[in-house]
């Protein structure tokens, strides 16, 4: 596997990590609605720019407009942006360390989903790997600790979100590209989350607008990594690398809030990564 490839993957959970740790940041001063539109009307804005240097902006503003299977990718769009207004919400309400490791819970629910909804056959390794990702979430959210609440709950379902999103990515192979996503991701944040706005604004000033153009450089830039990092590699090859992002999100916690997680929510997070290798080892068999 090219070192490129794996390079572009650190990089990319390493700008994950400090783009949420920006969104903890400017959860104290902005709604998470607010985060998330506003981040959406800045990439837009970008976008707007950048089209206007190409040789033919009309072309690339009528597929912004108009673009191939148009409502496959708004749909897609909406749900990219449903997972990024979630995880906004979960930073903001828990742990760095926590949020990103209930994140990773993802793959592992999508197998019992597998199992009950779609009658898949689970191999005894598979439930192996569910067992130790189930008793490390456990562990993060156990009884009496401050992450033992209904929040826990929003990482999970922002991660779920997101899977769903790359499973639509994938069927829009061919029709869409990597800007197409980016475009209609931020339209679909600004339609649907500026309404919104006229109840949930709150005055901010130059501070955390700067902080706020920082987040989505960081978010953008993670995304553009990751899209860097599957034109050269597998993404089930790459998959053990995105565990990295629990080993940034505690390096945040310690430098950005001055936190160190105890013992079991760091034994919770190492068990949910150690099922998600061993589903991905089973898988690879």
């Amino acid at each position: 596997m090219p070192l490129t490839a794996i390079g572009f993957t650190l990089l990319c959970n390493l700008l994950y990590a400090g783009g949420y740790a920006l969104a903890k940041l400017l959860s104290a001063s902005l709604d998470p609605v607010q985060i998330t539109a506003l981040r959406c009307a800045l990439v837009l804005g970008a976008g707007v720019g950048v089209g206007l240097t190409r040789p033919d902006p009309t072309g690339v503003f009528l597929r912004a407009i108009s673009p191939p299977m148009a409502w496959a990718q708004r749909a897609a769009a909406a749900v990219l942006i449903g997972s990024t207004l979630l995880a906004v919400f979960a930073y903001a309400l828990l742990p760095v360390t926590e949020a990103a490791a209930l994140g990773f819970t993802a793959p592992l629910i999508t197998v019992v989903l597998g199992a009950l909804v779609l009658k898949e056959k689970i191999a005894p390794r598979r439930w192996l790997a569910i067992a130790c990702g189930f008793v490390g979430m456990l562990l993060i959210i156990r009884p009496g600790s401050e992450v033992f609440r209904r929040e826990a709950l929003i990482p999970i379902a922002a991660a779920l979100s997101y899977a769903w999103y790359q499973v639509q990515s994938r069927q829009l192979r061919g029709a869409a590209n990597a800007t197409d996503g980016v475009v209609q991701a931020a339209i679909m944040g600004v339609v649907v989350l500026g309404p919104m706005l006229l109840w949930l604004w709150r005055p901010f000033g130059w501070e955390v607008a700067g902080l706020l153009v920082l987040f989505t450089a960081f978010q953008t830039g993670g995304l553009a990594a990751l899209a860097a990092a599957v034109r050269r590699a597998e993404v089930s090859a790459l998959a053990p690398w995105n565990y990295s992002r629990l080993l940034f999100a505690l390096a945040m916690d310690a430098a950005v809030f001055g936190r160190f997680p105890g013992p079991l929510a760091l034994g919770g997070a190492a068990l949910i990564a150690g099922g998600g290798m061993l589903l991905l080892h089973v898988k690879q068999r």
